[in-house]
């Protein structure tokens, strides 16, 4: 069988790490990229390495016989992007989180209904071998009933964001924020694990470095959230605290879950390394499946996703093969619950209340 032809909308993320990784996978070729914003086309060439750029999006989709298009544009457009996919009959990958908020999820899976094609989330973080020997352990029965998990991450990005502007990831109507953008990582993740969904939350949503002013005195005014806590619990009777601060100077480790259960407690450090405690013994450190390397040639920018984007296209490959979904890859569906819990943050974080997550 042929590779499968790739279409990216996107010239961010999209051309920086979705195109090189697919392009170094032997399943896949992106034959084109489409900026949003009619952006630098020789700019997206040199970081995709792909010659085929599009200034036009719907452009792409008419010229290009595709198999599969990866949405990877500001989270305000994906709706609008995603349905004009499905109406080429083309599978889509779209990028976390899935939209701007329920309704347009909804929207989205019907969309996707109508047109009986595969509709994924690009969570990639699910295939790293830490995060998937979390899901081994707490589906072993292990760590017993779960009691509660703590999930913190913290980036020392203090001096980028006094610097740098944000651009679109610093507004909230266009689905900007932290809470997106890895709130939605960390939010699948603990429904994945524990194979259960938020019952009901309590957050808040600051914006510790709300202006930032360039060289030439043009300020730009945020909206969106830099740093989230939320506490929560799960239908499966679990609490949970969840908590990002984006504005460190420094921090030990980027990533730390803890899961206290009835019989064990589990510890992840920054995502490679798992430490595991059943009863009363001491931590011990748990064996991972080794780091896949990235080939060489492969963008630096590109080659740090590497370790679980390749398992990721791995699954996404074997499922256009066998037209059986792999497990592990994030549907729709599971954007869509995820969407239900940022939706229910941002209410709480706005009236000051706790929010049942329906």
């Amino acid at each position: 069988m042929g590779k499968f032809r790739a279409g990216i909308i996107g010239t961010g993320f999209g051309a920086k790490v979705h195109a090189p990784m697919m392009e170094h996978h032997e399943g896949f070729e992106v034959v084109a990229i489409s900026s949003v914003s009619r952006g630098n086309v020789e700019e997206a060439r040199k970081a995709s390495g792909i010659e085929n750029i599009y200034t036009d999006w719907r452009q792409m989709l008419e010229q290009e016989k595709l198999d599969l298009v990866v949405v990877a544009s500001a989270v305000h457009l994906h709706k609008e992007m995603v349905a004009a996919v499905f109406e080429k009959g083309v599978h889509v990958v779209c990028e976390k989180p899935m939209a701007l908020d329920v309704a347009e999820t909804e929207e989205m899976i019907s969309e996707r209904d109508k047109a009986g094609r595969l509709g994924l989330i690009n969570h990639e973080f699910r295939f790293l071998p830490a995060r998937t020997k979390v899901k081994e352990i707490m589906e072993s029965g292990k760590l017993g009933e779960i009691m509660h998990a703590r999930y913190q991450c913290s980036f020392a990005n203090y001096t980028g964001l006094i610097s740098k502007p944000r651009g679109w990831l610093g507004q909230e109507e266009k689905g900007g924020g932290m809470l997106g953008a890895i709130g939605s990582h960390m939010t699948d993740a603990l429904q994945w694990w524990m194979n259960s969904t938020f019952k009901e939350v309590f957050a808040q949503l600051p914006i510790h470095i709300p202006t930032q002013t360039d060289d030439h005195g043009n300020t730009e005014h945020r909206t969106a959230d830099d740093a989230f806590q939320i506490i929560g619990s799960l239908e499966n009777g679990a609490t949970v605290t969840l908590e990002l601060l984006s504005a460190a100077r420094q921090t030990e480790h980027t990533w730390r879950l803890e899961v206290y259960g009835t019989e064990g407690t589990l510890v992840m450090l920054d995502d490679n390394k798992l430490l595991l405690s059943e009863g009363n013994s001491a931590l011990q450190e748990v064996e991972l499946a080794p780091a896949l390397e990235a080939p060489s040639t492969m963008p630096q920018i590109a080659a740090r996703y590497y370790n679980g984007f390749q398992r990721a296209l791995d699954a996404l490959h074997e499922t256009l093969v066998s037209g059986e979904k792999h497990p592990y890859l994030a549907d729709f569906e599971h954007g869509h619950a995820t969407q239900k819990v940022l939706d229910a943050v941002r209410t709480s974080a706005r009236e000051g209340r706790k929010i049942e997550v329906n």
